[in-house]
């Protein structure tokens, strides 16, 4: 559940509640400008108040005075992917014998999405909330679209817009930017991947190649690299690393590329490490300096996978360099599947060493590594997720030379 579902969640609960939108609501503290910026994208600025203790607060008065009740009611119930308003029980009954027989059907067209199915059987609120306000025909086909999306997504390697999705499968690109379906769409691929749960919503669209504009996509490389595209030879990139600065590329620079080349440095073969945050990756320019560094920027985007399965099969040896929490483990087992590699700095041995250094995991991150654990029996990182298991995480800022 993303910052913005979340908030809305309490929200929704203190409406069922007082059955009505009145008086003012906490939404958290210390917030950061990121998580300001999504509360007044989404309420806008004049109902926040920030206090002396950085409270923010929601003034519901001051709400109401840009929308009715029921305006915003809906606009909620469009995030969280269902109605706030009781039904009678009647329609629940009925949205629930909807449900039921629409997942019979869908059990039977798509076998191969038979772990989110599962999930569903246990709860299908999800599938219920399609069919309020719509006719069982509608919400079936809703869901049919949906599953058809997910099924897609399993196989799909090319990055894919969440407007290019919208458009292919609902003939209309608008579909999947916010509201109901994208709700669901985004609740089917956690159910779908149980040890996802934790991630961010754009962290868990961009691991499916879902983007929200294919421009913004790009990799950060430094290494001495050289490609031939189109008849022509391109070494900007190698330019740039003698220069000790990184090249950034988009998906258009990866495209159609005909040769890549990792040039030699004093002899030698570089090696090639990805690495998942910022300032670590800065300092590795200056510790590696003959070495091809590929920045992740945590979940790696379609361009760095594409990237990496280019130059892999042409370095020394390849390793990734991130935190050891579940997350930061997915991440390097993403990559250790498009070509194998090493973990750098966070295997089983560097994190013995760094024992008091090691941060201690929230229960949803135990829960993703046993999700991980039961899930994917052939877990390339699983000893290190032991390991973070019953000792905590070691963060990549938190790597000293020992």
């Amino acid at each position: 559940m993303d910052f913005l579902e979340e908030v809305l969640s309490r929200v929704a609960r203190r409406y069922s509640l007082k059955m009505c939108l009145s008086g003012t609501m906490k939404l958290g503290e210390h917030l950061d400008r990121g998580q300001m910026a999504v509360l007044a994208n989404f309420f806008g600025l004049p109902p926040l108040q920030v206090n002396n203790k950085e409270e923010v607060r929601l003034i519901f008065r001051n709400l109401l005075k840009n929308g009715s009740e029921s305006q915003w009611l809906e606009k909620i119930g469009d995030v969280l992917g269902y109605s706030l308003r009781p039904q009678p029980e009647n329609t629940n009954e009925t949205n629930r014998e909807a449900a039921k027989r629409t997942l019979a059907s869908l059990i039977l067209a798509y076998p191969e999405l038979h772990p989110l199915f599962s999930a569903l059987q246990e709860d299908d609120s999800s599938i219920r909330s399609i069919f309020s306000g719509n006719s069982e025909k509608k919400g079936k086909r809703k869901c049919f679209t949906m599953a058809e999306i997910i099924s897609f997504l399993l196989h799909n390697k090319e990055p894919i817009t969440v407007s290019d999705l919208g458009a292919q499968f609902f003939k209309d690109s608008k579909t999947l930017r916010q509201g109901e379906l994208r709700t669901l769409l985004v609740r089917w691929l956690r159910f779908l991947e149980p040890e996802s749960a934790s991630l961010e919503e754009i962290d868990l669209l961009s691991k499916h190649h879902i983007l929200h504009d294919r421009l913004t996509v790009n990799a950060v490389l430094y290494g001495p690299v050289i490609y031939e595209k189109n008849g022509k030879i391109f070494d900007w990139i190698y330019q740039l690393y003698q220069q000790g600065e990184t090249a950034t590329l988009g998906w258009s620079n990866i495209q159609d590329i005909d040769k890549i080349y990792l040039q030699k440095q004093d002899s030698f073969i570089p090696d090639l490490i990805t690495c998942e945050n910022e300032a670590p990756f800065s300092s590795l320019i200056h510790q590696k300096k003959h070495s091809c560094l590929l920045f992740t920027s945590g979940f790696p985007s379609s361009t760095v996978q594409k990237l990496y399965q280019l130059l892999a099969p042409l370095a020394a040896n390849c390793y990734h360099w991130g935190d050891s929490d579940p997350a930061g483990l997915r991440i390097a087992a993403i990559m250790y599947k498009l070509y194998p590699l090493q973990l750098y700095r966070c295997d089983v041995s560097v994190l013995q060493k760094h024992k008091k250094k090691l941060l201690p995991l929230t229960q949803q991150q135990k829960n993703d590594i046993l999700n991980i654990l039961v899930n994917q029996p052939n877990f390339p990182f699983s000893d290190e997720l032991l390991f973070t298991l019953e000792n905590g995480w070691l963060e990549q800022e938190g790597w000293q030379m020992l």
